[in-house]
C-alpha cells in the first residue's frame, strides 16, 4: 500500500510524497515513514487509536486509523473514510487548547490516518465510572473547559453532534479536551449521512433532533450541542443521566416528552443545567451566558474545595484567545444579539447563597476526589489548628497500578507495600481504614501524571508512587515531599535466554547488541548513558511496558534498569526473567509527594511516618511489618533493609 502524507497548514492539505506500510495487526507499522505504531490504545465503531512514535520530531503521538479495509462493506468503508476526512478537517479548523490537536493527516484511496496529540486515554466517562459523580466545583471546571472548546468549534462553523463524557479526555495537567469529531458537520462540508438518519448517542441527543415528523427533521445546531453539555453536567453532579430507557426508542421518548428529573446535588449549577435542558432550543442560554455562570461557580466556590491557603483561586489556563476572567460579582447576563426578543436568562444569586447557608449536599456529598479545601491543616490533636480531616472528608492517594509488591490493582482494589503504608498514614491522621467508610481512597497515576495530579485542583491529596526525592525533581515537578519512606538500590531485570547469559551490567557492556530499557524520563536514562551500555532506541512510558519487552523473545531488549524493589516485583511476575546485579547508581529515596502550599498536611504526614517507623520495645515497627509482608518475599535472601531516615521531614517532628 502506498500512502500520501497530507499535512494541514492553514486549512489546506499538502501532499508530501509516498510512504511505506507494515503488515499484521498493526503493531510495528510505520506510517508515512515516520509514525511507528507501538500499541493499541482503544477501538471504537469507526476506528482504532494507537500510541505511536514520531521519529521525525522525537515525540509520542496518537494515531487514529480506520478499521482494516474489508472489515465492512465497501459502502460503509467509503462512508468511514469520508467521516475520518471530515473529522480531520473539522478539528484543523478549530485550533483551541480545549480541543484535541491534529498534527498530520495521511490518506490513500481507502484509508485515512489522523495524527493527534497523545492524551491520557482515560475519559470523563471512565472517571465517572470509577467515581460515580463529581463535586460541583470540579464539574464546573470540567464543564467550563469543554464549553470553551465547544464554543471555539462553533465559532469555526463546526457542530460536534456527539458531545458526551466518552469524548472528553484530559491532558497530563488535568485540562479537559473535546475530541472525536467523526460525525461533526461544518459549513461547506459534503453530506455523508443518510436522510432522516438519527446521528449521535441516544442519551445525549436534543429533543428537537427527535421530531415526530421524519419528513421535516430539525437540523443540528449549536443549541443541540449545548443540550448535550447540559446532560453531561447533570451526569457529573448527580451521578446518573437524566433520561434513560430499555431501548433507544424509550430514551428518545423520555428526552422528547419527560421533564428533567429533580437534582439533589447540583447546587449553584441547577439553574444552568435546567436552562440548558429546556425542550425548546430557542429558550436555551447561548454559550456566552453558560460560560458566565460556570466562571462564577469556579471562581466563587473553587477556593472552598481545592486551592491551598494563601493561593488565590484560579481558573485552568485556556491558552491564547481565552475569555478574560469575569468581574468578582454576579450579574444577570446581558441579552445576546443572536437571542434578541427571546427574553433574558437570569442566574438567581439566591441559589448560590442558599447552597452555602443551608449546608446542602452539593459541595461534598459523594465527592469522587473528595479533596475539598486544600488548606494547611494541623497535625496534632493537642494543637489549636484544625486537622486535615476536619476539612477533608476523605484522603486521596495517587498510586501506581502496575508494580507488583509495591502497588498493584487487582479487580476493584489495590494492594501492596505502598497501599498499606498509605492506609497507615491515613489512620495516623484520623481517617478510618474501614473500606466500607471509604475515607482512604486510591487513584491511579503514572510517572508522567503524578505531579499534576497532586498540584492540580480536584485530583489527589498525596502521591505514593515510587516518587524519587530530589531537589531538581522538586523544582521540575513543583512538588514537595514528606519522607523518605523507602531507600532502594539500582538493579537489572534480565531476560532468561539460551543464547545470551546476562548476569551483570558488565555483561551488557561486553555485548553491545543487548539493549537496555528503562521508563522514559526516569533517572536511569542518565545511568545508562554513564554506564556505556546500549540503550533501547525508544523508551516506553512505563516500567511494565519495559518489562514486557524484556520478556519478549526474539528482540534485542535483554535488560531493564530501575530500582531493585521494582525489579524484584516484575521478576516475580514474569517467569522468564531474573533480577541481577544491584548497584548504587540511579536510585533515590521514595517520598510522599504533595502540593508545596500544603504546609499543615506535610506536618501531619511527617508525624504519621514517624509513628510508623517507631520500634516498640522488643518489637518490629509497623514499617518493618509491612516490608516483611509485601516486599521481603520478593527480595534476595541476602538483602538487608531498615527503616529509612525521614530527611524530608526535618523541622516537622
Amino acid at each position: 500500500m502506498l500512502l500520501t502524507t497530507s499535512t494541514y497548514t492553514g486549512g489546506r492539505m499538502h501532499s508530501e510524497g509516498p510512504t511505506g506500510s507494515g503488515t499484521g495487526d498493526g503493531t510495528g507499522l510505520v506510517i508515512a515513514g515516520r509514525y511507528h505504531l507501538r500499541r493499541r490504545l482503544g477501538r471504537g465503531g469507526m476506528g482504532v487509536v494507537w500510541e505511536a512514535f514520531d521519529a521525525s520530531l522525537d515525540r509520542k503521538v496518537a494515531v487514529k486509523g480506520l478499521l482494516h479495509p474489508g472489515a465492512v462493506s465497501a459502502g460503509a468503508q467509503a462512508e468511514w473514510v469520508s467521516r475520518a476526512r471530515r473529522e480531520a478537517r473539522a478539528i484543523a479548523r478549530i485550533g483551541h487548547p480545549n480541543v484535541v490537536a491534529v498534527h498530520d493527516v495521511i490518506e490513500d484511496g481507502n484509508q485515512v490516518w489522523i495524527v493527534m496529540e497523545l492524551l491520557d486515554p482515560r475519559s470523563l466517562a471512565d472517571l465517572l465510572r470509577e467515581q460515580q459523580q463529581l463535586s460541583v466545583p470540579h464539574a464546573a471546571r470540567v464543564g467550563l473547559q469543554v464549553l470553551r472548546g465547544l464554543t471555539a468549534a462553533h465559532e469555526a462553523g463546526v457542530l460536534h453532534r456527539d458531545m458526551k463524557p466518552h469524548n472528553i479526555l484530559f491532558r497530563s495537567d488535568g485540562r479537559a479536551l473535546l475530541m472525536d469529531f467523526g460525525i461533526a458537520t461544518f459549513e461547506g462540508a459534503v453530506q455523508v449521512t443518510r436522510t432522516h438518519e438519527v446521528i449521535g448517542t441516544a442519551q445525549y441527543l436534543a429533543p428537537e433532533l427527535l421530531t415526530r415528523d421524519p419528513d421535516r427533521p430539525h437540523p443540528a445546531s449549536t443549541a443541540s450541542d449545548l443540550w448535550a453539555l447540559g446532560i453531561t453536567l447533570y451526569e457529573m453532579v448527580e451521578g446518573r443521566r437524566p433520561f434513560n430507557g430499555q431501548s433507544s426508542y424509550e430514551i428518545w421518548i423520555a428526552v422528547r416528552d419527560s421533564p428533567v428529573p429533580p437534582m439533589r446535588y447540583a447546587g449553584p449549577l441547577t439553574a444552568l443545567i435546567e436552562a440548558l435542558l429546556r425542550k425548546d432550543p430557542g429558550q436555551r442560554p447561548v454559550a456566552a451566558e453558560a460560560e458566565r455562570m460556570l466562571r462564577e461557580v469556579t471562581r466563587d466556590f473553587g477556593g472552598l474545595d481545592t486551592p491551598a491557603a494563601g493561593r488565590p483561586p484560579t481558573e485552568p489556563a485556556a491558552g491564547p484567545g481565552a475569555s478574560a476572567p469575569a468581574e468578582p460579582v454576579i450579574r444577570p447576563p446581558e441579552r445576546s444579539p443572536e437571542r434578541r426578543g427571546q427574553g433574558r436568562w437570569k442566574v438567581p444569586v439566591a441559589v448560590l447563597c442558599t447552597a452555602l447557608l443551608a449546608g446542602t449536599g452539593w459541595f461534598v456529598w459523594g465527592r469522587p476526589d473528595d479533596s475539598p479545601a486544600k488548606s494547611g491543616g494541623a497535625a496534632d490533636k493537642n494543637m489549636t489548628e484544625p486537622r486535615y480531616k476536619d476539612t477533608h472528608t476523605a484522603l486521596w492517594f495517587g498510586v501506581k497500578a502496575d508494580q507488583p509488591g509495591l502497588s498493584e490493582k487487582t479487580g476493584n482494589s489495590y494492594e501492596g507495600f505502598e497501599i498499606d503504608m498509605a492506609r497507615e498514614i491515613g489512620r495516623e491522621m484520623g481517617y478510618s481504614t474501614d473500606p466500607e467508610k471509604k475515607e482512604i481512597r486510591f487513584y491511579p497515576v503514572t510517572s508522567s501524571t503524578r505531579a499534576p495530579m497532586v498540584t492540580t485542583k480536584d485530583r489527589v491529596d498525596l502521591v505514593m508512587a515510587t516518587y524519587s526525592v530530589g531537589e531538581e525533581r522538586k523544582k521540575r515537578d513543583g512538588v514537595e515531599f514528606a519522607g523518605t519512606y523507602f531507600n532502594p538500590l539500582g538493579a537489572l531485570l534480565v531476560k532468561k535466554d539460551n543464547y545470551k547469559d546476562i548476569n551483570s551490567r558488565h555483561d551488557l557492556k561486553n555485548d553491545r547488541s543487548a539493549e537496555v530499557c528503562t521508563a522514559a524520563g526516569s533517572t536511569y536514562e542518565q545511568w545508562i548513558r554513564d554506564e556505556g551500555v546500549t540503550a533501547e532506541k525508544n523508551y516506553p512510558s512505563g516500567y511494565e511496558e519495559c518489562a514486557q519487552e524484556v520478556t519478549t523473545r526474539g528482540n534485542n531488549v535483554y535488560a531493564m534498569a530501575t530500582d531493585d524493589v521494582i525489579v524484584a516485583g516484575y521478576a516475580s511476575k514474569f517467569g522468564n526473567t531474573k533480577m541481577v546485579d544491584t548497584f548504587d547508581g540511579g536510585a533515590e529515596g521514595y517520598g510522599v509527594a504533595l502540593d508545596p502550599a500544603e504546609k499543615g498536611l506535610k506536618r501531619e504526614v511527617c508525624r504519621a511516618l514517624s509513628k510508623i517507623m517507631e520500634r516498640p520495645d522488643g518489637g518490629l515497627s509497623k514499617w518493618m511489618e509491612l516490608y516483611d509482608k509485601h516486599l521481603k518475599p520478593l527480595m534476595p535472601d541476602e538483602y538487608k533493609v531498615e527503616e529509612p531516615k525521614l530527611t524530608e521531614c526535618a523541622g516537622q517532628l
